[in-house]
């Protein structure tokens, strides 16, 4: 998967949540904006279309809400951001147009769009917030420009404190933007994050490391022992440990009489190996998306659970499907 999927993925699956979409017009759209806006009214559809001019889709949020005390519906066009890009504004236009057309021949009507830029680039952000100020003719003649500005969310300029403070509040959406702010910088900028996060919300370390991970060529190992330093098990670890949900339940409960680690050991063995089998294709399904149902039928062809398990960390570690699937003929052999 490209850096710029992996972004994508990441932006798209944290605003798929109304919380987070709300939380984030609370915290950092203009006043002007959110005071108009009753955001306890917000209800959200999340729609995506690809671009074929610049060959990428951008997050469509649809949202329904009290604005002044009507109903209506308004488009928020997220598209996130590394760097000062000149061209930002006119993807935003060639979208808007599309949703445009998209509502007069579905509507006869247009809904109103916002556009939002989410910078998570090393410097400030310094590009016009209007689009007319693109053209460099008189004034007379700027009336006559096509006009309009955007809510611009430059992390660069928001304090990492104020971010890890807002944990508590909502640690996906804070912790996100923290992570997207320092995708770039040292990996050691993560583990005060971590350490936050391991008190707040388990769930969310998975969501940040797998981001980081990803995005981030090399950063595993690095990782990995930045995650035994807040004395947190791997990822992987972590997902074989307490992925088989109902036998690790019941190894949970006779852990309370006699030991956590003990708990997890007969939980981790009550896991039927179809759960194992799923797992698999679960992990293969996050990190490559569909997989055909020829591989789906060799996995279950699979019926011990050390081979299974061997293949989840596979499924983990591997770059490509194809590796995957060389392995995975090894283990029918």
């Amino acid at each position: 998967m490209s850096q710029l999927k992996v972004h994508d993925k990441f932006v798209d699956q944290l605003f798929s949540d109304r919380k987070n979409l709300v939380d984030l017009i609370k915290g950092y759209f203009p006043p002007h904006l959110k005071e108009q806006l009753d955001l306890s009214t917000v209800r959200l559809k999340k729609d995506k279309i690809t671009s074929t001019d610049y060959n990428q889709y951008y997050l469509d949020f649809i949202v329904t809400a009290m604005l002044n005390g009507r109903w209506v519906e308004l488009y928020f066009i997220i598209e996130h951001k590394s760097y000062p890009d000149k061209g930002s504004l006119i993807q935003v236009l060639s979208y808007s147009v599309v949703k445009y057309q998209e509502d007069m021949n579905k509507h006869g009507q247009l809904r109103p769009i916002v556009p939002v830029i989410l910078y998570h680039g090393r410097t400030g952000w310094n590009l016009p917030w209007n689009f007319g100020d693109y053209f460099d003719v008189p004034e007379p003649y700027k009336k006559y420009m096509l006009q309009f500005e955007y809510v611009l969310i430059d992390l660069s300029k928001i304090d990492d404190q104020e971010l890890l403070m807002k944990l508590e509040e909502n640690a996906r959406l804070y912790a996100a933007l923290y992570a997207l702010k320092h995708i770039f910088s040292e990996l050691n900028k993560f583990r005060v994050l971590l350490w936050k996060l391991m008190d707040i919300d388990k769930e969310t370390i998975e969501f940040i490391i797998n981001y980081v991970v990803r995005a981030r060529e090399g950063s595993k190992d690095k990782m990995e022992k930045i995650l035994k330093e807040v004395s947190m098990p791997t990822i992987a670890e972590q997902w074989i440990e307490e992925g088989f949900k109902e036998g690790l339940q019941k190894g949970i409960e006779e852990g309370k009489k006699i030991g956590l680690n003990e708990g997890r050991e007969i939980g981790f063995r009550e896991g039927s190996l179809l759960e194992a089998q799923e797992k698999v294709v679960e992990a293969l399904q996050e990190r490559f998306g569909m997989i055909s149902g020829c591989t789906v039928q060799k996995i279950k062809q699979i019926n011990t659970r050390e081979l299974v398990n061997g293949l989840f960390r596979i499924a983990l570690r591997v770059d490509s499907l194809e590796q995957f699937e060389v392995e995975l003929k090894k283990a029918l052999q």
